[in-house]
């Protein structure tokens, strides 16, 4: 049976009842998504593979025991949150890599463009921690201001105050720093 046009909510009912491939399903639909929100997190892909690995074990282990007071990624969202800040705990003691690894080509179009992306995640990652969650959301993630704001836990008109205040000092910044607003 497919499960593709099932619903997020359905398929954890499923999982609870003991249906396994609705889990491989859950980790088919958000796999991509938590792997993005934790490399933008760590600045670190196999960290944030390893993170993600995390999230689907407690999302194994959670999911059976779910209320249903938020949607499946809400929940995954938090708990990706929480992983990605246990791990930066734990690291703090090792020095930071500050660079993002080179994701592949040595062409100087990519590097160029590499650098851009680098640029824009620093000054994300300057922005004051609410507004930083609001912009990996809304615009990395493409979520719904609803949507948004069921994740952080806030209001819809937060949401989209926090998300002005973020834009607002990032064009500044990106003109302080050079780069071109696209």
């Amino acid at each position: 049976m497919s499960l593709s046009g099932t619903s997020n909510v359905e398929l954890v009912r499923q999982f609870r009842s003991g249906d396994a491939g609705a889990f491989d399903e859950i980790v088919t639909r958000f796999q991509d998504r938590v792997f993005r929100l934790a490399c933008v997190w760590l600045y670190d892909k196999q960290a944030a593979a390893d993170v993600t690995q995390e999230v689907f074990v407690r999302g194994y282990k959670g999911l059976r025991s779910f209320h249903f007071r938020s949607s499946p990624f809400t929940w995954l969202y938090r708990t990706t949150k929480n992983v990605c800040h246990e791990f930066n705990r734990v690291r703090r003691s090792e020095p930071l890599d500050e660079e993002p690894q080179d994701p592949s080509s040595a062409q100087e179009r990519d590097v160029a463009s590499f650098e851009s992306a680098r640029q824009v995640r620093e000054l994300v990652a300057d922005l004051p921690e609410r507004q930083r969650e609001v912009v990996m959301l809304r615009i990395f993630e493409d979520m719904s201001v609803t949507e948004t704001a069921l994740s952080m836990g806030c209001r819809e008109g937060t949401v989209k105050a926090l998300l002005h205040k973020a834009t607002e000092k990032l064009r500044t910044k990106m003109q302080q720093a050079g780069i071109e607003d696209e």
